[in-house]
């Protein structure tokens, strides 16, 4: 059998029936008070500390709340036969939930990793450290996982050591067949270290542009103009030509006006000059970043290049500062008494003799 006896009696029970109730309550005490006494101390608390407090305040209720449960099913008045460690399995289930407790606050302390950064921010010459946290918070959660289930395992009696030998062997013949998903991790980590992009950014590669959302280990994802978001191997990444916007201070804008064969010297030399002070008159406009002059003469008409820097960055803006000023144009090209051309054919017919 394997209950022996049990004890029914209010007497026997009411242990294991306060530790129950206690169980319920006292951690939802627990939990308010420590949200309080965080809150009151915030300002008196150091950084660290206070994500450490708050990482754990969740897993130590959810640990009170297990050791208590765990004191009332001991607490119970039956008697179990001794081929069935009833006991047993449950001390060893309450040691695997201390281990994923701990574990579980360990976790929710990974924000303390952009705290380093950002106090070593100075020392590392960062413009920023979103990235590197992003991708340190993921190294630290892997390794917070490990070091669980490795104590985990050594709880359940399975030789660790020896496994650790076997993923040796293991990881040998794996590497060899994953040479790809290394290259891109070793290209990862050069991308965090080196930082030609952070997330956040908009950066240009050979086919693709967008913003950047998030570096993993083993990939880059950009979300493009569509509202795609586009995966890309690092390895792949390292190997392209990485444009990055953000970075720049203007915009290069570089068009051509096609004014018909009729106009004349006088007109050209007007327009160019009007447009110039047009441009460089701008509050978005760098006004030693304009130029305006005859480019060439096409095949119906004559060509006005125009480069301008607009200090506009956000592409939407950018649109719609462009459509502003594409307006002012066609005004000043209509005042200097211009006309644009557009494609036409002249066809002489030959005469009867």
């Amino acid at each position: 059998m394997l209950i022996e006896s049990v004890d029914f009696s209010l007497a026997a029970l009411l242990p294991a029936l306060i530790l129950g109730a206690s169980a319920y309550l006292l951690p939802v005490l627990y939990r308010r008070f420590a949200k309080s006494l965080l809150q009151k101390l915030h300002t008196l608390m150091p950084e660290v500390l206070q994500i450490l407090a708050e990482a754990y305040r969740e897993p130590t209720t959810l640990l009170l709340r297990t050791f208590l449960g765990y004191a009332a099913l001991r607490a119970l008045p039956i008697q179990f036969a001794e081929k069935f460690p009833v006991y047993s399995v449950l001390a060893l289930f309450f040691r695997l939930c201390v281990i994923f407790f701990i574990g579980y606050g360990a976790w929710r302390a990974a924000p303390m990793c952009r705290l380093l950064l950002r106090s070593a921010e100075n020392h590392l010459d960062l413009a920023t450290n979103k990235t590197m946290g992003r991708f340190f918070e993921n190294i630290y959660k892997v390794l917070v996982v490990v070091f669980a289930g490795i104590a985990a395992l050594d709880q359940l009696g399975i030789p660790v050591s020896g496994l650790l030998t076997g993923a040796g062997v293991a990881g040998l013949a794996i590497s060899l067949a994953a040479q790809s998903t290394l290259s891109s991790l070793i290209a990862g980590i050069t991308l965090v270290l080196e930082h030609p992009f952070g997330i956040g950014d908009y950066i240009i590669l050979s086919s693709v542009e967008g913003t950047v959302e998030d570096i993993s280990f083993r990939s880059t994802r950009i979300r493009n103009a569509d509202n795609v978001v586009i995966t890309i191997e690092n390895s792949k990444v390292c190997a392209e030509y990485i444009q990055n916007a953000n970075q720049r201070t203007s915009r290069l804008w570089q068009f051509t006006l096609g004014l018909t064969y009729d106009t004349t010297e006088e007109k050209i030399q007007r327009l160019t000059q009007d447009l110039t002070q047009l441009l460089q008159s701008q509050p978005t406009v760098q006004p030693n970043g304009v130029t305006v002059t005859l480019d060439k003469f096409n095949d119906y008409s004559i060509d006005i290049l125009v480069r301008v820097y607009l200090t506009t960055l956000p592409y939407a803006d950018y649109l719609k500062e462009r459509h502003r000023l594409n307006l002012l144009i066609m005004q000043t090209v209509k005042n200097a008494g211009c006309e644009f051309a557009f494609p036409t054919t002249t066809v002489e017919m030959a005469k009867d003799k």
